[in-house]
């Protein structure tokens, strides 16, 4: 039975600023195995850690480095985060918020002794076969906002050549876990895809979740996920026997 890997979702967020080091550290602290966090670009070519494509009405694009961090003292450098992830000893999942910038982001990931434990992720599919084609060494995850089959998430990824999908599915339902169940999952696997599920911090959901035994699973609260991760197996048997159940 796969146990699923907790992904911070921009840290350890629901209690500390999203995409910062304080986010970051209290995820080590939480028990998670990666950080999801969100990479852009500066105007003159610094890749930093931020959700938001605009500060002061302007796109972070068409700000230097130095003009941001002036408005947002503490912002993360994504060169800083890739030399603290291995002291950490934890894996980074990087989603590309602006596809201008994807090449440089795995061009960057690639150069790095923590690239084995990189993801690469992004909604937009040709910035992923970019990705891919430059630095094939650097694993990538496909995100997908529409509620699709398994099968169209095998044909999207096989298109972009992403070695994983990312259905980001939290609001397409009260109860998301019902858009997925076993039979999905055990596609996706045979299409030899890495499965990460979408940011979920209810417990109910949670425990549903995990009982599917994807790959991993993101979320704002990741000592919770930890604690349910965790239980014994013959817990999570039970709580597999309710997500079959639907």
């Amino acid at each position: 039975m796969t146990r699923p890997q907790v992904v911070a979702h921009r840290g350890s967020s629901a209690m500390h600023a999203e995409n910062s080091w304080a986010a970051f550290e209290a995820a080590v602290a939480d028990g998670a195995d990666g950080i999801e966090c969100d990479v852009q670009g500066t105007r003159d070519g610094v890749l930093v850690v931020r959700h938001d494509l605009t500060i002061a009405n302007r796109l972070v694009a068409e700000c230097d480095a130095a003009e941001i961090e002036a408005m947002e003292p503490g912002l993360v450098r994504l060169a800083d985060l890739l030399a603290w992830a291995p002291r950490a000893n934890i894996n980074l999942l990087v989603e590309v918020k602006d596809p201008d910038f994807a090449v440089p982001i795995g061009a960057m990931a690639a150069t790095s002794q923590w690239r084995d434990r990189i993801v690469i992720g992004s909604f937009h599919g040709p910035a992923l076969a970019a990705v891919k084609a430059r630095t094939p060494e650097i694993g990538t995850s496909l995100m997908v906002g529409s509620v699709v089959t398994p099968e169209d998430l095998i044909r999207l990824a096989l298109a972009y050549r992403a070695n994983g999908v990312h259905p980001c599915w939290e609001a397409r339902s009260p109860h998301p876990h019902r858009l997925l169940d076993a039979a999905a999952i055990t596609l996706l696997r045979e299409a030899r895809l890495a499965i990460t599920l979408w940011h979920e911090e209810r417990e109910s959901e949670l425990r549903v979740l995990v009982a599917l035994c994807p790959d991993a699973i993101c979320t704002d609260v990741p000592a919770l996920l930890r604690g349910i991760v965790d239980m014994p197996a013959t817990g999570r048997m039970t709580e597999r026997l309710a997500a079959n159940s639907g």
